[in-house]
């Protein structure tokens, strides 16, 4: 899934949030809570907030943030908890 922005259906985008939160908790990072904005108006967008703290936000123009670094909308699952592992 985190090959193509054509892949981004629903389903396909739920599973692509779930392999994140799967990285993250081979990492220890333990995640509080998942939100997932699909309107089908505005950019589609998420958040992952940890039990620690942090948390990880992402939209389909402009890629995941944690609010110093940032990657791509399609970026490797084990990117995205690398964006974690420096806080």
């Amino acid at each position: 899934m985190h090959h193509t922005s054509a892949a981004r259906t629903p389903v396909a985008l739920t599973r692509y949030f779930d392999e994140v939160v799967d990285r993250l908790a081979r990492e220890g990072i333990d995640v509080a809570q998942v939100v997932l904005e699909l309107s089908p108006s505005r950019p589609r967008c998420g958040e992952v907030i940890t039990e620690r703290g942090p948390v990880l936000r992402w939209r389909e123009d402009l890629g995941w943030s944690n609010g110093i670094r940032s990657t791509s909308p399609a970026a490797h699952p084990g990117e995205v908890a690398g964006l974690l592992s420096h806080l």
